[in-house]
C-alpha cells in the first residue's frame, strides 16, 4: 500500500476526469503503469485516487515538483470543463425529458449488454456523457442549452399516457411492441413505472413526424378500446350470438344513434326496461 497523497478528492466526477485526463496520451503524454479498471473502480473516489497517485509517482519517478505542476494543470482544466450540477437541473426531476435527452446523446454510444438504466441511471449517464466530452465547459453548456431549446420547440407536447394506470400501461406496452418491435430494440424498461416513461419516450424519440405520432395514437386508442371492452365483457357479462334481420339492424342503429349510447349499453337497457314493463304488466293483471 502506497502512501502517496498527490491527489486527494472525494468528488467522483472530478476523479473520473483526472483518469481520463491521464489516459489521453495524445493530450498529455502520460505513460500508464497500470490500466485503470473502469468497470470495477470508477464508482469509488478512494480507489480512483489510489490509482492516480500510483500513476503519477511512476511516471514522474516521485518528483514532487513535477507532480505538483501536473496536478495543478489537471485540476485547472477539470474546473474549466466540468459543469456544475445545477446545469442539469432542468431535467433532473423530469423523467420524460431525461429519457429524450438520454436517447439523443447516450443511446447510440452505450455498450450492448449494459443494463438499461432507470431514470436515475439515465440522469447519471447524461452527466457522465457531458463530463467525458473533450470540450470546454462553455461548449458543453451551449450544447445543453441547444437541446433545451429543441425540447421547447419540438418535444414540449402533452404526454398522451400521463393519466393511465399501471394496468393500462402494461397492456399498452405489450400492444405497442406488437405494432412495432422497434420499441423493445430502443427501450427495455426495468419497472412498471419505466414502461410508462419508455412508452412516452417512443412517442417522443422514435416517431419523428406528426403523421406517425397521430397514427400511433389512433392505433393505441383502438387497442385500448378493445381491451376495455373485453375486460368489461368478462365482468358479469356474456357474449350472446343471435340472428337479427337487416331491417331490425337498421332500426337498432337508428335508435342507438338517437340516444347516443354504445350498442352493448343500449341492448342491456332495452332488455331491462322490457323486463320491468312485462313484470309490472303481469302484476297488474
Amino acid at each position: 500500500m502506497n502512501c502517496y497523497n498527490y491527489v486527494s478528492e472525494k468528488d467522483v466526477r472530478k476523479c473520473r476526469f483526472y483518469v481520463r485526463y491521464m489516459e489521453s496520451k495524445g493530450r498529455q503524454g502520460i505513460k500508464s503503469y497500470k490500466d485503470f479498471d473502469w468497470h470495477n473502480m470508477s464508482g469509488n473516489a478512494d480507489e480512483i485516487c489510489y490509482w492516480i497517485n500510483n500513476e503519477l509517482d511512476y511516471f514522474f519517478s516521485g518528483d514532487e515538483r513535477d507532480i505538483e505542476k501536473y496536478v495543478s494543470r489537471m485540476k485547472g482544466e477539470c474546473n474549466e470543463e466540468i459543469l456544475s450540477l445545477t446545469e442539469f437541473d432542468w431535467f433532473k426531476n423530469d423523467k420524460r425529458i431525461c429519457l429524450w435527452l438520454w436517447h439523443q446523446n447516450v443511446f447510440y454510444s452505450y455498450r450492448r449488454g449494459d443494463t438499461f438504466p432507470d431514470h436515475r441511471g439515465r440522469f447519471n449517464a447524461l452527466i457522465e456523457y457531458y463530463d467525458s466530452m473533450d470540450k470546454a465547459g462553455s461548449r458543453k453548456r451551449e450544447s445543453l442549452n441547444d437541446f433545451k431549446g429543441d425540447w421547447q420547440r419540438k418535444g414540449n407536447t402533452p404526454d398522451p399516457f400521463v393519466s393511465e394506470s399501471v394496468e393500462i400501461i402494461n397492456y399498452l406496452w405489450k400492444y405497442a411492441a406488437k405494432l412495432d418491435d422497434n420499441i423493445t430494440r430502443h427501450f427495455t424498461p426495468i419497472s412498471d413505472d419505466d414502461k410508462k416513461v419508455c412508452l412516452t419516450g417512443y412517442y417522443d424519440c422514435i416517431l419523428d413526424t406528426c403523421e406517425a405520432k397521430e397514427l400511433f395514437l389512433m392505433k393505441i386508442k383502438n387497442g385500448l378500446s378493445s381491451y376495455k371492452h373485453r375486460k368489461k365483457s368478462g365482468e358479469g357479462n356474456i357474449n350472446k350470438k343471435f340472428l337479427l334481420s337487416l331491417d331490425n339492424d337498421k332500426k337498432l342503429n337508428d335508435m342507438i344513434a338517437f340516444v347516443n349510447m354504445k350498442r352493448d349499453d343500449f341492448m342491456n337497457r332495452l332488455i331491462a326496461e322490457e323486463y320491468e314493463r312485462r313484470k309490472n304488466t303481469s302484476g297488474q293483471s
